[in-house]
């Protein structure tokens, strides 16, 4: 089954996810082990402090209990009671603890009487009741309660003397006992402060192993992430670089800043440019290398693509390859976004418009100009006139408009053929465009009507330019294969004034005009002025 590039980002999407879920777990996990390991070390600690009070309130009993059977002082009895408080207490805040249920309040208020801090109270607490029963604690409270007969005998030594139970000739034998008393209970004490450390030891390695394990587990994860995200980025890369090498297309990746990154052959074709020299060169420097282009906005360009998704730039002039040929480029600009949405680099595609270029100027060309001459045709020319007359306006120039008429030009075709018509058209087109100045406009209006703008000119200049023309014509032997032909022409004109209303206007004096030079004999140029309707200058012929 084939995943889709949409899919992929998907899956992709979901696995980064679920993997950094999985060390975001794996820490939080990680932390609370550690803390709970912490906590539990701070216990054992307090446990520590906990034995050195304890043992610390055994030596006072011992010592005075002692100098007691040596002076009879009862000072030495009230010191031995208070000695006694602390391991009498803790016997008590274990057995609460014990109880079942637990009474916490109870092992609390031994706790306090023993002497034990009350930032340590909870933890001693929590210890016992989370791992008192556990094999890792199992010896050192045994210990505690084993050393429990043995205070008590204390106590009960301590009552007796308290009492005068004991005569002076037993305090010898009384000593000995004492001393063997705190023997054991030493013993027990060093006993117990050996798994306590061991505990911390243990607990030490448990905390150590932890931070291991994580970090292995992380690192993999970590690892499996960065491998799984190279393999897709490869394949990305490669996807991406098929996709441009086997485009029918010319395709580039470009950077943010314009570099061309990477393009495939038919990009470097269509510009004619090696490829390893194009890659790593800026795509505005390569535009500017004809003249007249300007220099690719990137910032504008971002902004385009980010609005519109992506954007066409056409060049305003043709491209000149290293071998001379010109072409018309388009360049289409689209975005490549990273996973988090944000445009990475863009896809350049140029494309060679050259052919759809010269199609729509041979579609423009042929729907503004006649097929058989090459001059404009009516429409064309009412625009360009609209254009003259716009500019008498502004400029207060002066035009004139010609009309040109092939005196009995019918006799040919219906004599000789349409063909040998055709032929005395093209020819004539000849000779007005040899009498043409530069800006000067010719149109085939229809048949054999032709018109003419003579561009920045007078009436009067008009009308000189006008006779020579029809004396060029009159003079011209025209021919169709192997005939002959001699032909005049009736030409009209008039002036193109800024009062002049529109350009139907203008035609139809200048038809009028061409209208009179036929009146007048034919071979004839005649001029109206719109200024004076119906008032014509004297015609000029032969």
């Amino acid at each position: 089954m084939v995943m889709s590039g949409g899919q992929r980002a998907l899956s992709s999407h979901v696995l980064m996810r679920v993997g950094l879920g999985c060390i975001v777990l794996l820490l939080v996990l990680a932390l609370g082990a550690a803390m709970a390991l912490i906590e539990f070390k701070t216990g054992v600690r307090a446990y520590v402090t906990g034995e050195s009070l304890w043992s610390k309130g055994r030596q006072a009993a011992v010592y005075h209990l002692n100098r007691y059977t040596e002076t009879a002082d009862p000072e030495h009895l009230r010191q031995a009671r208070e000695g006694l408080v602390t391991p009498l207490a803790y016997r008590k805040a274990r057995q609460a603890m014990t109880a079942n249920p637990m009474e916490a309040q109870r092992a609390t208020a031994n706790f306090r009487q023993a002497g034990s801090h009350a930032d340590d109270i909870p933890r001693l607490i929590s210890v016992y009741r989370y791992m008192g029963y556990s094999s890792l604690f199992h010896s050192p409270m045994q210990i505690w309660r084993d050393a429990d007969p043995h205070i008590l005998r204390l106590e009960e030594i301590l009552d007796l003397l308290s009492e005068d139970e004991f005569d002076r000739v037993d305090f010898p034998n009384l000593r000995e006992e004492i001393d063997r008393l705190n023997q054991k209970l030493v013993a027990m004490e060093s006993n117990f402060s050996s798994d306590l450390g061991r505990i911390d030891r243990t607990l030490n390695g448990l905390l150590l192993l932890t931070v291991i394990t994580v970090l292995a587990l992380g690192g993999v994860l970590v690892t499996m992430l960065f491998v799984s995200a190279a393999r897709r980025m490869a394949r990305t890369e490669d996807e991406l670089r098929t996709t441009l090498e086997q485009a029918a297309v010319g395709m580039a990746r470009l950077s943010l800043s314009g570099v061309i990154r990477s393009a495939n052959q038919r990009f470097a074709q269509t510009l004619g440019y090696p490829r390893d020299g194009l890659e790593g060169m800026q795509l505005d420097q390569l535009l500017l290398l004809n003249e007249g282009d300007t220099a690719l906005d990137m910032p504008s360009l971002r902004h385009k693509v980010e609005r519109n998704g992506t954007w066409t730039l056409t060049r305003d002039e043709p491209w000149t390859r290293e071998d001379g040929t010109p072409l018309w480029l388009e360049f289409t600009f689209s975005a490549v976004h990273d996973h988090r949405g944000r445009i990475a680099d863009y896809i350049v595609v140029v494309d060679d418009i050259s052919h759809h270029r010269s199609q729509v100027e041979k579609l423009s060309y042929e729907a503004s100009h006649d097929e058989l001459t090459g001059a404009i045709n009516r429409r064309e020319f009412l625009n360009r006139l609209a254009i003259c007359l716009e500019n008498s306006h502004y400029e207060r120039s002066r035009h004139a408009l010609c009309f040109v008429d092939l005196d009995y030009f019918k006799e040919i075709n219906d004599t000789h053929g349409h063909q040998a018509g055709d032929d005395c058209l093209v020819q004539l087109c000849r000779i007005i465009r040899s009498q043409l100045r530069e800006g000067d406009i010719l149109a085939r209006l229809g048949g054999d009507e032709f018109a003419l703008i003579f561009t920045y000119c007078p009436v009067d200049v008009a009308k000189r330019l006008a006779e020579e023309l029809r004396q060029r014509i009159a003079d011209h032997p025209f021919s169709s294969g192997s005939a002959t032909f001699r032909l005049s022409a009736s030409i009209g004109v008039t002036e193109v004034r800024s009062h002049h209303r529109d350009p139907e206007s203008v035609m139809e004096a200048a038809d009028q005009a061409c209208y009179g030079a036929k009146e007048h004999g034919r071979n004839h140029v005649y001029v109206v002025s719109l200024k004076e309707p119906g008032v014509g200058s004297t015609p000029s012929g032969p």
